[in-house]
Formats: structure tokens, sequence, C-alpha cells
């Protein structure tokens, strides 16, 4: 009996010390969306599953940008994304539709925090004659790529500066594609949403001289009055190489949503991760610093995923909490099980 007791001692030493060397800490497995590779979404996510990486296993997968995202996580293909708070709104207010396809479809998430500002930049080359979002007409534009937030702001951005579809030539890149045409001179402008300095720009911008739209306190006003979820943002002159003056133009925030059925306790502790890690994750993001807890739930309509409810309300911050597990179905084109891979 004392031989059987010291070997069952000695299994559990043997497993207790090969935990000890393999990290004991288990972490929680989140597929999580990254956005195009020359946005932020991307930049983001590679830093959250960075330093994160004692608390969370990120598996990290490439889509279109909001929409996508959203349609996504409805069909049970991702955990958490990032997604413009106006493709929130357009979906809570039923109105998010892209190429008759609906978004919405009985919401199946919710928020988590909102992580930083997304700055309008509509980027051309620095002779050209296009001064403002009226002067687009006619000219070769990409509106961002198809199931973006990006498409959704720049359709109706060019709607209200009185452009119809048929008054300017349409094409859907990426931002990384989009920087590549207006270097070869394919395309005259693109449409980026995105935290500044944005990858793609950046990287063009030290390619080639580049301009950014700076936009009026007039046409910032109508914006706002139209879009109540966009607000004035100003890049700092210097953000970009060769940019010498500041840009004034409207941004709108990124906002982490997750699925309505991801586990109350990891979804608690994703929020609390966010705003404690949130200095590091917006050091690159010239229009943004560290959060607050107060800032992390400021001006989302969407109501939050009860872990993070939770987290907020025991930090002195109640917002509105997701009551349903959600049951709808969507489709779209990055709908498969590799869909980002």
């Amino acid at each position: 009996m004392k031989r059987k007791k010291n070997r069952m001692l000695c299994a559990l030493l043997c497993l207790c010390f090969c935990f000890y060397l393999t990290g004991c800490k288990d972490t929680s497995k989140v597929r999580l969306g990254t956005g195009d590779e020359g946005g932020t979404y991307y930049e983001y996510t590679k830093r959250m599953s960075e330093l994160m990486k004692e608390e969370f296993t990120f598996q990290l997968k490439s889509t279109a940008g909001s929409e996508a995202n959203l349609r996504l996580i409805q069909k049970g293909f991702l955990d958490v994304a990032i997604v413009q708070d106006d493709v929130l709104t357009m979906v809570m207010e039923g109105d998010a539709k892209s190429d008759g396809d609906v978004v919405a479809g009985g919401r199946n998430y919710s928020a988590v925090a909102g992580l930083y500002t997304e700055a309008l930049q509509i980027v051309v080359r620095e002779d050209s004659e296009i001064r403002c979002l009226e002067e687009l007409k006619g000219y070769r534009v990409s509106v961002g790529e198809k199931d973006s937030g990006v498409q959704r702001s720049a359709e109706n951005l060019l709607r209200l500066a009185g452009i119809r579809e048929n008054e300017f030539k349409r094409r859907n890149l990426s931002f990384t594609d989009a920087a590549e045409a207006l270097r070869e001179g394919t395309i005259d402008a693109f449409f980026c949403v995105a935290g500044a300095p944005t990858g793609a720009v950046a990287g063009l911008a030290k390619e080639m001289k580049i301009r950014i739209l700076s936009m009026g306190e007039d046409e910032i006003r109508v914006i706002r009055k139209m879009y109540p979820d966009f607000y004035a943002c100003t890049i700092p002159a210097g953000t970009y190489n060769g940019q010498t003056e500041e840009i004034r133009t409207v941004g709108v925030r990124a906002v982490l949503v997750a699925a309505n059925q991801l586990d109350e306790a990891v979804v608690e502790n994703l929020t609390k991760q966010i705003i404690l890690n949130s200095k590091e994750l917006n050091t690159f993001i010239v229009t943004d610093g560290a959060l607050t807890p107060e800032m992390a739930a400021e001006g989302i309509s969407t109501p939050f995923h009860p872990g993070a409810a939770k987290y907020l309300k025991e930090r002195g911050v109640d917002v509105s909490v997701e009551q349903s597990k959600g049951s709808g179905t969507v489709f779209g084109g990055q709908d498969s099980e590799g869909a980002g891979e």
C-alpha cells in the first residue's frame, strides 16, 4: 500500500512539473477578425495577440472589414472582431445592406469596448486637382473592399456630396491594392477609414508624394449632422512622410464586438485586458491615447456583452446589456469555414 501511494505521489509530482515546464496557465482560444493587412485593424489585432498572449490564444483571420466581420461572427466563424461604429448603428436601425444582403439578420453580437478613432482619409496624388469630396465626380475612386465599413462610409459621403453612382468610376480595392493602384496611376483617389497612420498609406507616402484631403468646418458640420456617429478629428502634421500641415477630417469609433455566445468570463477578462493594455495598443495611433472605462463605453449605441458590462460596472460605468444569445443567419462572400485563414 505504501509503495502504491509513493508511485501515485511521484506521478502527481511529475504531472505538476510538466505543467510548470509548459506554462500551466490555460489560455482562452479566441478567433479574431483582423481586416486588411494594410489597415489598422490588422496592426491592432496583431498587437493584441502579442500583448495578451498570457491570457488568450488568438487565431487571427483576415477579412474584408466591418460588414464582413459582423456576418462572420453571425455565422459562427469568428468570436471577436473590430467594426466601425456607424455600421453598428445602421445594423441597429435595420438599414445595413450590402449588395442586397442584410447584415443584421437577428443580431448575434454585442459590444465589448470602443477602441480608437478611425479617421476618414481620402488619398490622392500630391499634384491632383481633387481638393474636396465634390471634386471626386468623374474620377476613378476606390471606395474600399466589398463588405467593408469603408465602402459604407464612402457611399454615404459621396451621396452627401451629390455624387451619384454613375458619376464616378467605382473601384472596390483593399487599402494595400488601392495604394498600389494610385502609385501606378490606375485610380485617382481612394477612401481609407482607419486609425492614422495607416500602414498602406504610410508605405505609399514613402514611395511617392501624396495628399490627404482636408475638410472645412462647414463640410464637417454637415457630415456630422447627417451621420452623428462621425465626429471632427485632426491628423497632426508629420503623421505621414511629406505631410507638412495638419489634416482636418472626420472620424468614427472602432468598436470591438463579440459573439453573444462567447463565455461571459472570457469577455470580462478581454475587456479588462483591452483597457489595461490600451496605452501600448494605441501608441501608434496619433488621434488616441490610453482608454478609460468611460471612454470605452462612450457613444456606443449597441448593447454590451454581459461580460464587458460586468467589468465596466465594477468600475462605475453603467451600459445597456445585450440579453439575446442570437440565432440569425447571414450570407456573404467570405462565408466558409476556411474564410480569412
